[in-house]
Formats: structure tokens, sequence, C-alpha cells
């Protein structure tokens, strides 16, 4: 293996390996999701007395959840991708398609996603926001704040698919996926 692949993929693990730890804190997110959930449905059906955050609470939760686990999936490879096609061809031929996927939709994508999270976690923020949906009428912009935390994460990720879709190019093989743990 050549020093420029290893150093390719020594960076591609270590950000694996941050995006696992991402994504194992993110799943433990359901947890309150579902204590909250059945919390209500306990105290509205058994005790006639239904809460005033659970279902903001609920939906934030599941939203954050939602979007922070957008980069794991990524390093998952679980987003959707045209496979009747993608798996016949070459390694090689799969990353110069990924990296210019990666350069000319993903990265534009993920910067406007990023800039607007901001903007809109920025305004709740200075604003002090709230949610009206309920009586409850909780603060919004920790939930926004997921916004530009999803971009950054996704960002962060995509470094990551890249240096594996230039280390494909020159071998015309992928990096084991087991990179993170050897780093």
């Amino acid at each position: 293996m050549s020093k420029a692949n290893f150093d390719l993929n020594l960076l591609s693990g270590r950000i694996d390996r941050a995006t696992t730890i991402v994504g194992n804190i993110v799943g433990w997110m359901i947890i309150p999701m579902i204590l909250s959930l059945a919390y209500e449905v306990v105290a509205r059906y058994v005790f006639g007395a239904p809460t005033i955050w659970a279902y903001d609470m609920t939906f934030m939760l599941y939203g954050a959840f939602f979007m922070l686990g957008a980069s794991y999936t990524l390093k998952m490879d679980g987003h959707i991708r045209t496979d009747m096609f993608y798996d016949n061809w070459s390694p090689r031929t799969q990353a110069i398609v990924d990296l210019v996927c990666y350069l000319f939709l993903f990265y534009p994508f993920v910067l406007i996603f990023t800039i607007v999270g901001w903007e809109y976690f920025y305004k709740a923020f200075i604003t002090n926001e709230r949610f009206v949906s309920s009586p409850w009428m909780s603060v919004t912009w920790p939930f926004k704040f997921t916004l530009p935390l999803t971009g950054f994460l996704l960002s962060i990720q995509g470094v990551s698919e890249v240096c594996k879709c230039l280390v494909a190019i020159r071998s015309n093989s992928w990096p084991s996926k087991s990179i993170e743990e050897r780093v």
C-alpha cells in the first residue's frame, strides 16, 4: 500500500470512528423518546392527565434522531443508490462516479443545508423563538441547532468517503471496511 493510500485510509478510519461514536450516541436518543411517549400514554389513558410537553418532546427527539443519524447512515452506505447499475461497475468506476457525485451534488447540497440551517438556528436563538404547537411552548433553538450540526457531521463524513474514493481510484479496490478498527 502506498504512503498516500495509507494516509487517506488513516484519515478515513479516524473520521469513521468518530462518526460511529456519534451514531451510537444518537442511537441512544431513542430511549428518551420512547420513555416520553410511554409516559404520555400512561398519563393520558390511565390517569386521564395528558402532559403539555410530550408532543413537542417527541417530535424534537425524533427529528434530531433522524437528522443526526444521517452521517452514520452515509458511513454505513445506507443512502439510496441505483445498485442495478453500480454493482456491475469496477471499483475504480464506482469510485469515480461517487467522487463526482460527492463534489458536484453532495457537497453543494450540504453547504446550502448547513448555511440555511445555521440561519434558522441563529434566528431562533437570538429571538428566543418558541414552538406554539402546544401549551408547553418550548424554545426552538436546541432543536434547530441539529440542522447545522447535521450539515457539519455530513461534511466530515463526506471527507472520509472522498478519501475512500481516491484510494479506490488509485488501487481499483475499495478500502477495507475494518479500517476504523485498526486506527
